[in-house]
């Protein structure tokens, strides 16, 4: 269910009301993380640290496509914002510009759409994707979908790119087909990959026939791999290393 937000400080302070009202009457909620309706009060009152108060705008508005992942339908999920979560946010992840944006319903039954504060974004989660900012090898920071964890783990970074199309009247540029980027850090050492060949030369000389093995019999396409795919697949490679440390 998408939140109402105020839309004008006078109503941002009845809300305000409501709220100490509210925790005067129920203490336990104060022991509760800040819910989205805080994230929206703050970004519409005073406080700006939350979010960076710039209206979504689309700057690309004959394009073909859209510049996000999941087709650009919002996805609930949650975001970190400076170690504080926020749980039950309809999300949707710009792949193009590379940030993140939070979508709310306000009191007139509008769909809004704001930009979060892209270095003071942690972590967040869409769908069954998760993502955290990082830098990987001593490159700028940006958003890697992380999977797996131990020996391990899997960082991806997703994009699109728009290109010019030409003879079309309605259109000037369009959107390309998302692509990923794979890094994986086995025993602390990062690598990229980006086939299955490529994935296998990582692992050590007497374990490249099992993991070859392993990709084979898993069908393992890393282009279109879906999370729970991939998750399930590095456990399953990790128990294979682990096997060469049992006597």
């Amino acid at each position: 269910m998408r939140i109402i937000a105020p839309t004008s400080l006078s109503a941002i302070a009845l809300f305000s009301l409501f709220c100490c009202a509210s925790v005067q009457g129920q203490q336990s909620a104060t022991d509760s993380r800040p819910g989205y309706p805080l994230l929206v009060d703050r970004a519409y009152g005073q406080d700006q640290e939350l979010v960076n108060g710039k209206q979504y705008y689309n700057h690309h508005p004959r394009s073909l496509g859209n510049p996000y992942l999941l087709e650009g339908f919002v996805h609930q999920g949650f975001v970190n914002l400076r170690g504080v979560i926020y749980s039950n946010v309809w999300l949707r992840y710009d792949i193009y510009a590379q940030q993140v944006e939070v979508e709310y319903r306000t009191m007139n039954g509008a769909d809004n759409q704001v930009v979060l504060v892209g270095d003071r974004l942690h972590e967040f989660q869409i769908g069954e994707h998760y993502f955290r900012n990082l830098s990987v090898r001593g490159e700028e920071r940006q958003f890697y979908q992380v999977i797996g964890s131990g020996r391990m783990t899997c960082y991806i970074s997703w994009e699109k790119k728009l290109i010019p199309r030409v003879s079309d009247s309605r259109f000037t540029e369009e959107y390309t087909a998302p692509k990923r980027k794979y890094l994986l850090e086995l025993d602390g050492k990062i690598s990229e990959f980006q086939s299955k060949s490529d994935f296998v030369k990582l692992f050590p000389e007497d374990r490249k026939k099992e993991i070859k093995r392993l990709v084979r019999q898993n069908g393992m396409q890393f282009r279109i791999a879906s999370p729970a795919q991939l998750n399930l697949f590095l456990m399953a490679a990790s128990g294979l290393l682990n096997e060469e440390m049992q006597p």
